[in-house]
């Protein structure tokens, strides 16, 4: 089967297969196995949380804007940590459904 590439993706994928010291073939499966495993993460989240509605989703940027402007802000790694922490956290999935 051929698949059209462009030279310099085609030579990207080769490259980094190379790098990995596995085959092309390998490397575009390995590639999309991932894909497939943060799609899966994606939904999963997903079906966890409850959508804001477009003015709870303004006043928690304008709670966040405020919080920063006193120097109340959290790195990133620190939020996301949070968060997992959070969405793995059993009393939290009770509270949500």
């Amino acid at each position: 089967m051929g698949i059209d590439l462009s030279d310099k993706n085609g030579a990207r994928l080769i490259a980094t297969a190379q790098a990995k010291g596995i085959s092309v073939d390998a490397y575009v499966e390995r590639l999309m196995n991932e894909r497939d495993e943060v799609a899966d993460i994606v939904e999963q989240a997903a079906s966890r949380v409850t959508a804001l509605s477009p003015e709870e989703t303004c006043a928690k940027i304008e709670r966040g804007f405020l919080q920063s402007e006193r120097g109340e802000a959290v790195d990133g790694e620190t939020f996301s940590a949070g968060l997992l922490a959070d969405l793995d956290d059993p009393e939290h999935k009770r509270r949500t459904g």
